[in-house]
């Protein structure tokens, strides 16, 4: 049963989220540090994470991978003994794919052009983990990414010169994405032997396909976001003895 103080807890998570939106990534961090360990209970904890995505279209002849970033923030809900709901707010998460052909024509001056498309989303993940073990979980549960941005980029040569030829191409790719993403999580513990303390560390493998058509017009061509995510996150827990303190 959710208690009063989780509900609370939950709200401020939900309005520090929407904060995020209008402070750099720097000043979310640092929020997050701040709060990280007085929002801490038994039950609930909030976690920083960043990834390496490495993205593509996944359709035959749709290009190669596209190597980005994933940076946001997360709530861990404890349920029982094994399951908790892990949501996420991830305003950063670079995507798309490489040698593709342009949407936007390219001068016929560039030689040897190469056209890649990067897009930029806000993911949102609600997943259902499962602890198999005693520091192994897996996790899966819905995502909706939303996209903030997208530009080809053509690398090539002019008059023996190297150029990059950037375009706004937003207007060509649909608006929300709809995926179901899977992953394994390992737990660490790593000990500081000069401080002689403990830090906590989550490494994981994500990946996420792509359940709706990234291009508005199928015209261009028709093509799914797969990626695939290696990254870290950082808990902010607090020790049986800290929970013990706050409960005096």
């Amino acid at each position: 049963m959710i208690t009063k103080k989780i509900v609370q807890r939950l709200i401020l998570v939900t309005l520090f989220a929407s904060f995020t939106i209008v402070v750099s990534y720097g000043q979310a961090a640092l929020i997050v540090l701040i709060l990280g360990d007085k929002v801490a209970t038994e039950k609930f904890h909030l976690s920083m994470d960043g990834a390496l995505n490495i993205a593509s279209f996944q359709n035959p002849g749709q290009g190669k991978n596209n190597i980005g970033i994933n940076f946001g923030l997360g709530t861990h809900l404890k349920l029982g003994e094994r399951w908790s709901l892990q949501s996420e707010f991830k305003p950063l998460s670079q995507k798309g794919a490489r040698s593709l052909n342009p949407i936007v024509s390219v001068p016929s001056e560039i030689e040897e052009g190469k056209t890649g498309i990067k897009l930029n989303y806000i993911d949102i993940p609600v997943m259902l983990q499962y602890k198999i073990g005693k520091k192994i979980f897996v996790a899966s549960g819905p995502q909706i990414s939303i996209l903030t941005s997208a530009s080809q980029n053509t690398e090539g040569t002019l008059d023996g010169n190297d150029v990059i030829i950037k375009r706004d191409v937003q207007s060509y790719f649909e608006k929300i994405d709809f995926s179901f993403p899977v992953e394994v999580r390992y737990s660490l513990s790593l000990t500081r032997k000069k401080a002689n303390t403990k830090v906590d560390v989550d490494a994981f493998l994500r990946y996420s396909y792509g359940l709706t058509e990234v291009y508005k017009d199928q015209a261009i061509g028709s093509a799914h976001n797969s990626t695939f995510q290696l990254g870290l996150s950082f808990p902010f827990i607090k020790t049986p003895e800290e929970l013990a303190k706050t409960k005096k």
